[in-house]
């Protein structure tokens, strides 16, 4: 071989040699279980943020609270909306746990922590110690009349929470969980289009069918849900929770459509937002409305960077919203003006009629502080007697035209009182008429007690309960001030444990009855107390709604630490800031609306996904490397 052949042949192989190291030291272009979709994985994940907000079944059940006298005698109801909710959730929440313990069996490895589950691993704790411990279990381990939120479902919540922790990996496994959602929001939405318009899909006998077991059928013309004709209620149970789900999901897909440069998915997303928008017409919910506002307020402080760059974009956008929801405001004749007046009226009221006292010997009414006391007599040949005094027990000077005939108080302290000997059920009692209003009591009874006969025909005992901060001004906000002027003293006496999951209603002062009539809610059963933070601090304690609050404040600052600056040129951060800002309108809204089994799955699962890309978007942001991706 001569020098020069053999001179070429070392120079080559030295060459190959120097490409099989670099071939070495050059990273995969992307790591391949970086990019994998974990969807067998992420299953129940899916179920719980796509279908389970849709299931609508007939089921019947028992409830044991015919005990208690402010409820019914009636033992057995029907529920369509939350009964079969609750199980699936907690299905999905058992094999998610199964799923769990297998992987940490197979490869410890993948048992990771992160300090934000601390605050979420003791309200879980106190959730299930309030349970254990309540005088009420049963209902907490089954769940309640109305509620059907279990403790199993709470400790759902935070599973759901940590597993997306675990398993969620990969940037397309955030997209197949937002691809989901969107599907989920379309179906609801063509759900509430047909209640919108007046043709309540679930009120068609295709619908009803569908909807209820077949043994029902011969009786489909008796079913029917009184939300008032173009009512938005979606399979949310309540047009209060369409709002709560509104406000929750539309402002993620808003932020997702400002950053979206896919073509073909932008009439995708403005059809989603527009049944969105819809159903939050057609619901009538206020705070939904609120809480949307509150939510673009966040966007706009958050997007303060691009609104500076595009202004010749963002001032005419701002001008169309606006200009838009003043049209609609007067095509509703003033609706939004009316409503935002109602909620920033704040007005002392007085009732006339402030307290009944259903006694052993006498029944006192309080009207505008002037006490009426009444005897109740029935003598051998049946005669009715009503002797009536004054605070000091002198003689209130009343007529009446017959014997057991309707007696008239003459005395101007009581304008327009009727008292009236009845039989109720064979048992003899009086009516009492104030200002329009009768009110029923006996005291023919074993013990010679004083008993209000109540809206179920029950005898009970009134209990006026006691107030705080809304006292005087119970009827803010449709009520709301009533329910939780009466709620917050119950935080007193559960502020370690609370009553247990569930039982808010048996923990209500139901027998406050004068005050139920005062403020509206005479005709109805308070089984919840329109407020997110209200119910967990009653029903799992004080504790656990200090620790949930932290839980969230510490999702919370360090959204706000990733997304202040305003810079999204990663996938991570846009859907990052969209969910934050869903999020954080659901946190908002929470402040007059409750935790249910029809929305709060979906709260949860984006909660956990937030976390998630939290910690990816901080390392984005951290490394100069990574590139900008489109959604």
């Amino acid at each position: 071989m001569s020098k020069k052949k053999q001179k070429f042949n070392n120079k080559q192989n030295t060459n190959s040699k120097q490409m099989s190291q670099v071939k070495k030291n050059v990273p995969k272009p992307a790591n391949i279980e970086e990019q994998k979709t974990h969807w067998l994985t992420l299953l129940p994940v899916l179920f719980i943020i796509t279908i389970l907000p849709l299931i609508v079944r007939l089921h019947e059940y028992e409830t044991p609270l015919s005990e208690y006298p402010w409820f019914s005698y009636n033992n057995i109801y029907v529920d369509f909306f939350l009964y079969y909710k609750q199980w699936l959730f907690i299905s999905a929440s058992l094999i998610m746990a199964i799923i769990i313990v297998v992987r940490a069996y197979l490869d410890k490895s993948v048992i990771k922590f992160s300090p934000i589950f601390i605050p979420l691993t003791v309200y879980a704790l106190l959730a299930l110690l309030s349970s254990v411990f309540s005088k009420y279990r049963n209902y907490s381990f089954t769940g309640m009349f109305e509620q059907f939120e279990s403790v199993f479902v709470l400790l759902g919540y935070c599973l759901v929470v940590y597993y997306i922790y675990l398993f969620v990996q990969s940037e397309n496994d955030i997209k197949l969980i937002i691809k989901c959602l969107l599907i989920g929001v379309l179906l609801l939405s063509l759900i509430g289009l047909t209640q919108f318009i007046g043709h309540d899909f679930f009120a068609t006998e295709t619908g009803l069918r569908l909807i209820t077991p077949s043994i029902y059928w011969n009786s489909l013309d008796t079913i029917s849900f009184n939300f008032g004709k173009n009512r938005v209620y979606l399979s949310l149970y309540n047009p209060n929770y369409v709002g709560v789900y509104v406000s929750l999901v539309l402002p993620i897909l808003i932020v997702l459509t400002i950053f979206n440069r896919k073509l073909w998915m932008f009439p995708v997303y403005l059809l989603a937002i527009a049944g969105l928008i819809i159903c939050l017409i057609g619901s009538h919910s206020t705070a939904g409305i609120i809480a949307i506002v509150v939510a673009l307020a966040l966007m706009l402080i958050l997007f303060w960077r691009y609104l500076l760059k595009y202004f010749y974009i963002a001032i005419p956008l701002i001008l169309l919203c606006t200009t838009s929801t003043m049209l609609y405001n007067k095509k509703s004749d003033y609706y939004l003006t009316n409503q935002l007046k109602e909620i920033t009226k704040i007005e002392k009221t007085q009732p006339s009629l402030t307290d009944i006292k259903t006694l052993d010997d006498e029944l006192i009414i309080t009207y505008k502080d002037n006490d009426l006391k009444v005897r109740f007599y029935v003598d051998d040949n049946g005669i009715c007697i009503l002797d009536l005094f004054d605070s000091e027990y002198d003689i209130v000077q009343s007529t009446f035209e017959e014997l057991n005939g309707p007696v008239t108080i003459q005395d101007e302290r009581f304008p327009g009182f009727v008292l009236t000997p009845i039989i109720y059920n064979d048992v003899y009692a009086f009516t009492v008429k104030i200002d329009g209003h009768e009110w029923q009591f006996t005291n023919q009874t074993d013990d010679n007690s004083y008993y209000y006969i109540n809206k179920m025909g029950r005898l009970d005992k009134i209990n006026t309960a006691p107030s705080a901060i809304f006292t005087g001004y119970e009827k803010y906000a449709s009520g709301r001030g009533y329910i939780w002027s009466r709620t917050i003293p119950l935080l007193k006496k559960n502020f370690i444990l609370g009553s247990g999951a569930d039982t808010y209603v048996l923990e209500f002062p139901q027998q406050d009855y004068v005050n139920l009539y005062n403020y509206g809610f005479s005709t109805q059963l308070m089984t919840k107390p329109h407020s997110l933070y209200l119910q967990i601090g009653v029903q799992t304690g004080v504790l656990s709604l200090i620790a949930f609050i932290v839980f969230y404040l510490m999702y919370f600052i360090s959204s706000i630490r990733i997304y202040i600056n305003g810079r999204f040129d990663h996938y991570y951060t846009k859907v990052g800031l969209a969910i934050f800002i869903g999020t954080f309108s659901y946190m908002f809204i929470g402040i007059s609306n409750d935790s249910t089994i029809t929305v709060a799955p979906v709260f949860w699962v984006l909660i956990g996904l937030g976390i998630v890309i939290n910690n990816k978007a901080r390392a984005v942001i951290n490394s100069s490397s990574d590139k900008p991706t489109e959604l």
